[in-house]
Formats: structure tokens, sequence, C-alpha cells
């Protein structure tokens, strides 16, 4: 597939990078020479420098043969006109845009549509990262999760500690341990190396284990891992941004909130659209801030900001001040490693962004995609098609489908209900399932194993 990619930032040179490695034909296009030289010797693709919405431009980026364009620059109004004229003039088939502002999400679906503005999908990064972290909130102790089957199974990262009853233990007593739960453990990493899982591996104390079980039964299966934690009462977000703004909204009628702005306007603002939330203005001293606010009696600790060195700072005195939890929004890949030895909770709106686009761009039968792990892991949920004469998975078990190495099938919606355990289910025309890979470079083979003969 031809894809042009609008803006080579963060966001931008991800995306490519990844659909490089899956054999796509990418040009990116940016007004900022260095960013396309940088990404053009780390890659094998095109590059244009130019104003991204010029139609010249977007000419001489292959717009007129183009499969999709992914408009996904910082700025809101260039990735929109670029959509439009390329739709206009080069009739272009598929636009996906990264649109940030709230003023243009509260009113897309009557903008974004093909007798409008002409854009197919509008992802908001802010949007999904608040949606992210309020997930996170209702399992005190999970540093990741993300639903699949309509919600009806999970998959949850956690850190293993002293006191889960796993820990030190093979992973083949888990099932005396839990009874009835289906859970099934996909990943364990051990200060950053995946190890491989079976019935002898023994979990410890730091490991870092994903595991995937019915979303009823998320708690239940924490426990193995660590001492289950009291659920959040008071919460503290740092920044009154869109993610700020969106987090307090959806969380204040059950927790009791507070939000830290330093801005006057928009802690204004802020206050007469959240009713429930207390709003602080930061005026001098955040430690003097925090002591007035007590910190020591919030349970989760959240900075939103747009600022990466602001976000991990403010989380660092809130803990060293007693804040039960911390979290942060990470940006910058470079500051991750600082925030995994000192933060609860670390969340890249870039993968965030990342897997919506991917999940957008990728075969029709791929319904969700998940990064994790800075990009080097995936998660996803595909529908299965076709007879036992033309697929390579239907009419076979699924403990007989032949996976890439760190590779497997996690869940399988089949039949009308959702199997964590399915190792001894055949996969029929129409079953979804989800596949979790250590390593998100067998993704082509993944896509391959789902494609019929036919297609």
């Amino acid at each position: 597939m031809k894809i042009i990619i609008i803006g080579a930032g963060s966001v931008g040179a991800a995306l490519a990078k990844s659909l490089v490695e899956e054999n796509h034909e990418v040009t990116v296009i940016d007004s900022r020479k260095e960013n396309l030289e940088e990404l053009s010797r780390q890659c094998d693709l095109r590059v244009v420098c130019g104003v991204p919405c010029y139609p010249e431009v977007l000419f001489e980026a292959g717009a007129q043969d183009a499969d999709m364009l992914a408009a996904v620059s910082v700025n809101d109004e260039q990735n929109i006109i670029a959509c439009q004229v390329a739709s206009s003039l080069y009739h272009l088939p598929t636009k996906v845009a990264r649109i940030r502002s709230e003023a243009y999400l509260v009113e897309k679906d009557e903008l974004f549509r093909p007798d409008a503005i002409a854009i197919d999908e509008i992802i908001s990064p802010e949007h999904l990262v608040s949606e992210h972290i309020a997930r996170l909130v209702e399992y005190p102790g999970a540093k990741s999760l993300f639903e699949f089957a309509d919600m009806h199974v999970s998959l949850v990262q956690v850190t293993a500690y002293y006191g889960g009853s796993l820990v030190g233990n093979p992973l083949s007593t888990m099932k005396d341990l839990l009874g009835y739960v289906d859970v099934s453990i996909v990943g364990v990493f051990r200060n950053g190396r995946s190890l491989q899982v079976n019935g002898g591996t023994v979990v410890e104390a730091g490991d870092d284990v994903y595991f995937v079980t019915d979303t009823g039964h998320i708690r239940e299966v924490m426990s193995l891992l660590q001492n289950l934690e009291n659920p959040y009462r008071r919460i503290m977000i740092y920044g009154g941004g869109v993610i700020g703004y969106s987090l307090a909204r959806s969380l204040e009628k059950k927790y009791k909130i507070k939000l830290i702005e330093s801005n006057r306007e928009l802690a204004e603002n802020l206050a007469q659209q959240l009713t429930n939330t207390m709003i602080l203005r930061e005026e001098s001293s955040l430690q003097e801030l925090f002591e007035s606010e007590q910190i020591d009696k919030t349970d989760f600790f959240i900075a939103v900001s747009n600022d990466d060195k602001n976000n991990i700072t403010a989380a660092m005195m809130a803990a060293s001040m007693g804040a039960r939890k911390t979290g942060v929004t990470i940006r910058r890949k470079e500051y991750l490693g600082i925030c995994s030895k000192n933060v609860d909770v670390t969340i890249s709106p870039d993968l965030s962004t990342l897997s919506a686009l991917l999940t957008f761009i990728r075969h029709a039968e791929i319904k969700q995609v998940h990064s994790m792990r800075m990009g080097l892991s995936e998660a996803m949920e595909i529908v299965v098609h076709g007879a036992k004469g033309s697929s390579q998975m239907v009419g076979r078990k699924v403990s007989e489908v032949k996976l890439p190495a760190g590779s497997c099938i996690c869940a399988l919606h089949h039949g009308g209900i959702t199997h964590v355990c399915c190792a001894d289910l055949e996969i029929e025309d129409g079953d979804t399932m989800v596949i979790f890979m250590t390593n998100k470079d067998h993704i082509r083979e993944i896509e391959k194993l789902v494609q019929t003969k036919e297609s």
C-alpha cells in the first residue's frame, strides 16, 4: 500500500518505521529538513520537504496515486487542510488525521464527513490517554490495561512483588491458586528481557508480567502477583490541558479530584466546567502547595501537562512527600528509562496514537492494535475468515496454529463466548482472536496466517 505521512515528529517517525517494516511504500512530508534527513537515515522511504498542505508538495509526494494519507503533525489546521486538498484535487481515497483541539473535536460529527471536510478517521491522542488512565484508576497496581472482545477480556501489565502467592513459584501452580478463574500469562519480562513462558517459568519479584483474563477477574489475578491495594479515593491531577480536563470530567463523580493548573485564565475556565473538582493554582512553590493540600493523603498523583520534565519532577516530588502512587505522561523516549525506575505508571501519548493509527491502517480484519514496551511488543484483535481448504487457521485447534516465537493466541471469541484458555478449541470462520507478540517484528507473519489463499 502507498501511504503518505504528514509530519516527521515522534508520532510520524514511529508510524513510518512501523509501516516500512511491514513492507508498505511510505513517503513522509515535513517542512523541517533536519527531521526528514534523520528519518531517511533510519528507514527505506521517500521524503519530501515542504509545506504539507500545499498542492504541489502533495503532488510531489505522490498523492495522485496514493492509497492513504495519514496527517499526524502537531498542527491541527495543517492536518485538516492537507486531507481536504488531497481529497479535492487528487481524490485520495482514505484520509486519517490527528486532531488535538477540543474546539474541533466537539463538532467532529458535523465537520468531518464526506460532504464537509473529507476525513475518514479522526484520532485524538489526548482523549485516548485520558481514557487509558481512567481504566487504570479502576485497578490500583496495574501499569497498563487494554480491553478486547467488546471489553469481555483484558490484557493487563503488573509488576510482581513479594506478597503475591505466585511470586517465587512456577506458573504451573497458578491453576491451583486461582481455581475456576481462567488466565493466560502471555509475557514475563525481567530487567527488560523477555523470558520463555511455560509451566516451569518462575515469576520473581520485580518481573513485569502481562496476563489476559476475563475483565471481571482482573483483581483476582493481580492478587497472585502482588498484595491487592485498596481502591483509590483521592486523586490529584497535574496539568489542566485537554488530558487533565477530560480525565477530571470522567472521574469527578466517583472520586475526590484535585487539579493543579498554573495558568490563571485556564484555571478559571476549568473551575466553571468541572463542578465536582477542586481547581488549585500553582502560583509559587509546588512543594508548598503539596504540603498545604496534604499530598501524603493522595492515593494517586498523575502528571499530564505538556512538559515532560515538569511531569517527572512533579511526580517524583509527590512520591517523596508521601503520595501512594504516581503516574506521568511522557512524549520523549529518552525519559522513559528514568520514569520506569521512579514512577509507578508511565503512559506515552505517542504510543497510544500509534496504536490507533495502526488499527485503522492495517489489514481490514484487524479490529484493534495496542503497542507496548516502547513499541517493541504488540497485541491485536483479529477476525478470522475462510474455510478449511483456504485458511491456515480455520479448521485447526488453537494449539495447532504455528505462530512465530514469542507469540500466542491468548483469547478466542467462539460460538458467542469469549474463551481465555482456548488451546483445544477449533477455530471457525468469523471467530475473533487476541494475539500477543513479544516482538512486533513478527506482524507480517501473523497477517499471512490470517489471510486466506484467495486474498
